[in-house]
């Protein structure tokens, strides 16, 4: 039987590989479950093998990173982002309440009805716009029932592929022309402070929901102009509205932060400081 402070399931998605990197430098003994290159591969789709990996060993914390995420596809194949995004959270809460560790999950802001020019705060309306949100409500559900747990509810973004960050130096850089939502705003945060803010969070040994995200929010025109304008990149684009898409989703995803602030003790970063975080991240 091995001891771990943290068990990191899907360490090989964006989020779950930041975490990694951020427990590393603080050298903290954790655990890594993804379907390869990590200490337990596996297809979680079969997740209740895991619970080998719960009778061999205790971890204090289970970050659950694990997720389908992309909208069109959840659309069409809802049956199959269920069992990822919200049969595999139901799995884990029995696996807390049996091995007795605390469960954190990663949510997302497309959970929020929305107000326009209002932030979401954690009591805000819920509302599954699309099959995607549907999941994470349901995956909400379950993990709600527990005595110890973290939600986490968050836009993040940073340099690897089928990311929003990665797709637009991408098109920058074949010079694709591209379509940007002038009325969809979010309060996205790269993806490296959001790991480093939920390790604080667990270290203080916090639990119910928080958000996760910067201090003001703005459209995703303005977020990737910025961005685009500041790398000095040559790019053609159209401002569109984002009903456009085959799939609904969430305009007003703006981010109440009050609450997570006053736990951890300092300030989100804005916008600004997010687009600076993602450039110096490419150097």
């Amino acid at each position: 039987m091995k001891n771990y402070d943290y068990l990191i399931i899907g360490s090989n998605g964006l989020l779950g590989s930041n975490i990694v990197k951020v427990l590393k430098k603080k050298k903290s003994k954790y655990f890594t479950v993804a379907r390869k290159s990590s200490d337990f591969n596996l297809d979680l789709k079969k997740y209740k093998k895991l619970e080998k990996l719960f009778k061999k060993n205790t971890f204090n914390i289970v970050v659950n990173c694990a997720a389908i995420i992309d909208i069109d596809y959840c659309e069409e194949n809802f049956n199959e982002a269920l069992i990822i995004n919200s049969y595999l959270v139901k799995f884990l809460s029995q696996m807390s309440k049996k091995f007795k560790f605390k469960l954190v999950q990663i949510s997302t802001d497309h959970v929020y009805k929305g107000v326009k020019f209002k932030r979401n705060s954690e009591k805000s309306k819920l509302f599954a716009i699309n099959k995607y949100a549907k999941t994470k409500i349901i995956s909400e559900t379950y993990i709600k029932k527990l005595k110890k747990y973290l939600i986490i509810r968050t836009n993040f973004t940073g340099n690897k592929t089928n990311t929003f960050f990665n797709w637009l130096l991408d098109s920058a850089k074949k010079k694709k022309a591209i379509n940007l939502f002038n009325d969809m705003y979010t309060s996205t945060i790269d993806v490296r402070t959001c790991a480093i803010i939920l390790l604080d969070l667990c270290s203080l040994n916090s639990k119910g929901i928080f958000n996760i995200g910067t201090r003001d929010f703005i459209s995703k025109e303005e977020f990737a102009v910025r961005i685009l304008n500041k790398l000095k990149k040559n790019f053609n684009y159209k401002s569109i509205s984002c009903d456009i898409q085959k799939t609904p989703r969430g305009k007003n995803l703006g981010l109440n932060i009050k609450k997570i602030e006053k736990k951890i003790g300092y300030k989100m970063p804005t916008s600004e400081k997010v687009i600076n975080n993602l450039i110096r991240d490419l150097q």
